[in-house]
């Protein structure tokens, strides 16, 4: 018999299963699993709060494989507390997705969207867009297009957010449209255009019909390097606008890949803070290394590392991007391998932050390849084997890796020198900018900073 079974714990308090799960079986996952799990079948009215409890060490069951435990204890609440569950499932149901991504087990990736369909905006800081960058990643775009369809709207119609947290939604769905009336102008066929425009209405979108009517006269258009010289003479940014479009079917027939993955790469670069800082047209597509580094870090959620999924894939596809303005006579080669030689950079630093995160990066093994980068057998395994194993361990092999992964002089010459000030403009193109956090990084189960002792999702994490 265990100490435990000799207890009858509805004569305790919430602390006492607190003090004895944390304390008298600190560091042992599976004894506490195995303790929850006899406390759920034998105590299942005590007074704790299940959720807030398993959470912090879900995330080790599931690197153990134990994840049939997870489900298990999902399942469990479920049933007993099915409100709760989907007020409270952010973090379990993340930790499960990133397990089921990595195993490619397609039907309960679809059980993880169905939960966030019933309730969209209890997981609208931590997961709810973030499985949306998953789906996308992964490849599985009809799955995506019909989960963005699904959810877009309670999100919108929530009085409970701020800002405009559904436009990658909505965003997906608007260039989904677009990509088959694209489909459908090349087979011939006429396409409803006054339709189209009111499904976008609907979705949101101002009712003035201009910039449509632009979007789609450049998806019927060849790409001009006049027009896009004309705009930037002009001011006007309406290059903006057409290279994106440009940049949408290039990657679909280059690559195969649908308008809603490339819109997502897209995005991270529609910016005035990175382009037109060089004096000449020649320069205007070429980034200073100071800027762009910054540019990487004020996009990235450090505090809680939010968008971590969604930043890692933007700038593995920043290579598609600067190959795309190279191809079509908007950056030079030689800009164009300096640029290479940056996101490399940028690629490194994004694998010592994600470090033991790194298994749910794998996509990106999948994406197709280009002739930028040469193959490292050593980089895919890396990334798989920090599923399993202690952070601390994992942290080390990334250390290894890149300690060979010197960047060039020059890179290290630029990165310590200014260039001119970046302006804090959008320019104009199908998306928005992600929304930029600068706090230090503070995990959800790390100490919090406030020196009270506790856990920091206990305590300040929601002040």
């Amino acid at each position: 018999m265990k100490p435990y079974e000799a207890i009858n714990w509805y004569e305790k308090n919430a602390d006492d299963v607190y003090d004895y799960l944390f304390e008298n079986l600190e560091n042992d996952v599976k004894e506490q699993s195995i303790f929850l799990q006899w406390l759920m079948q034998y105590f299942p009215e005590v007074n704790i709060d299940w959720i807030d409890i398993f959470e912090d060490f879900s995330d080790e069951l599931i690197r153990t494989n134990k994840v049939q435990d997870v489900l298990n204890f999902v399942s469990w609440y479920k049933e007993k507390y099915p409100e709760n569950y989907l007020e409270k499932y952010e973090f379990i149901e993340q930790d499960l997705s990133n397990y089921f991504f990595y195993t490619k087990d397609i039907e309960q990736i679809k059980a993880r969207i169905a939960i966030v369909q019933q309730n969209p905006v209890s997981g609208i800081e931590t997961f709810t867009i973030r499985l949306l960058y998953q789906l996308i990643y992964h490849g599985y775009y009809e799955l995506a297009i019909s989960y963005a369809n699904s959810i877009w709207k309670p999100i919108v119609d929530s009085d409970k957010l701020y800002g405009f947290p559904a436009y990658p939604l909505i965003s997906t769905i608007h260039v989904s449209l677009l990509q088959n009336f694209y489909e459908e102008n090349l087979k011939g066929n006429q396409t409803n255009e006054d339709e189209l425009f009111k499904q976008l209405v609907t979705l949101g979108f101002e009712d003035d019909k201009s910039i449509l009517n632009r979007s789609l006269q450049y998806l019927k258009e060849e790409f001009s390097i006049t027009a896009i010289e004309e705009s930037i003479q002009n001011d006007d940014n309406e290059f903006f606008l057409i290279l994106n479009i440009h940049f949408l079917k290039y990657m679909y027939h280059t690559y195969q890949l649908p308008f809603i993955f490339s819109e997502r790469i897209w995005n991270f670069v529609s910016s005035t803070e990175l382009f037109g800082k060089e004096k000449g047209i020649e320069n205007w597509f070429n980034v200073h290394s100071k800027i762009l580094d910054k540019y990487f870090w004020d996009n990235l959620d450090i505090h809680l590392g939010s968008n971590e999924l969604e930043i890692f894939g933007k700038v593995w596809g920043l290579e598609y991007v600067f190959t795309f303005l190279h191809k079509y006579g908007l950056l030079s080669t030689e800009h164009h391998e300096k640029m290479i030689a940056k996101i490399t950079y940028l690629r490194n630093a994004m694998i010592r932050y994600s470090n033991s995160n790194l298994w749910h990066m794998l996509f990106v093994f999948d994406w197709p390849k280009t002739n930028n980068f040469a193959e490292d057998p050593t980089e895919k395994s890396l990334f798989n084997d920090t599923f399993g194993i202690d952070s601390s361990i994992s942290s080390k092999n990334v250390e290894t890796y890149l300690s060979h992964k010197t960047p060039p002089e020059w890179l290290k010459w630029e990165l310590n020198h200014k260039n001119s000030k970046p302006k804090n403009k959008i320019l104009p193109g199908l998306d928005f900018m992600p929304i930029v956090k600068n706090e230090p990084s503070i995990g959800r189960n790390d100490l919090c900073p406030c020196g009270s002792g506790k856990k920091y999702k206990k305590c300040c994490m929601d002040n």
